[in-house]
């Protein structure tokens, strides 16, 4: 087992920093003197002369355009579960700041796509395997709280093109992510000032005001 170093660690809980994380890995595997028979070539030294495509998946314009074969790394839905009453765990008292903590929990679909369902099941196999077996090493680079559990799909078809073999690799994942209160009590006092200093009977009445006022600036409101 490989001893981590603290510089080693990346916390990472971004929803957009997560899918970056599976791209980066991925990348990393296909890239150059791998020994495998795709190679992924960074931007800035070619993209067109690599022989896999990996991008993230939640553009439609990527995977109609990109060639095959591809792996999409695609994030479902992130579900946000209480640890405490309201979330709360700790105050500092000294400085008067509430530590609060949720237990984040989603998905990724890895979609594998080739011309051959048999190459999208190797590249789904190296996918699988990559994650899988590496899944101990990557919680605790990233200081996710679990990476699994893994599932493998029967061959299909892409849903840009029938014509394009698909296989996926599904996996979980679930972190912790921790945040203080001290972050938005400067903002939220901006907005109980603006409230309470705007020329509406009560604050109530000021944000529907605003939400109304946002309706007709909207570019596609009529005139």
């Amino acid at each position: 087992m490989t001893i981590l170093k603290a510089s080693d660690i990346i916390p990472t809980k971004s929803p957009l920093a997560l899918v970056g994380v599976f791209l980066d890995i991925l990348r990393s595997r296909f890239a150059e003197n791998k020994g495998l028979d795709w190679v992924w070539y960074p931007y800035d030294e070619g993209r067109q002369a690599s022989t896999v495509q990996i991008e993230a998946g939640n553009n439609s314009d990527v995977e109609e355009n990109a060639k095959r074969p591809a792996i999409f790394v695609l994030r479902g839905p992130i579900q946000y579960s209480q640890a405490g009453i309201g979330d709360r765990v700790i105050r500092d008292s000294p400085t008067g700041t509430d530590i609060f903590y949720a237990l984040a929990q989603t998905s990724f679909t890895i979609a594998c796509e080739a011309e051959k369902s048999a190459e999208a099941e190797l590249l789904a196999d190296i996918v699988l395997s990559t994650l899988m077996m590496g899944s101990d090493e990557i919680e605790r680079t990233f200081q996710f709280r679990k990476l699994g559990p893994f599932a493998l799909s029967a061959s299909g078809k892409s849903r840009q093109d029938t014509d394009i073999a698909q296989v996926n690799v599904q996996m979980g994942l679930s972190y912790d992510v921790r945040w203080a209160t001290h972050a938005i009590r400067p903002l939220l006092k901006e907005v109980i000032v603006k409230a309470r200093e705007s020329t509406y009977t009560n604050s109530e009445t000021y944000f529907i005001e605003l939400y109304q006022q946002s309706l007709a600036d909207s570019p596609n409101s009529s005139n």
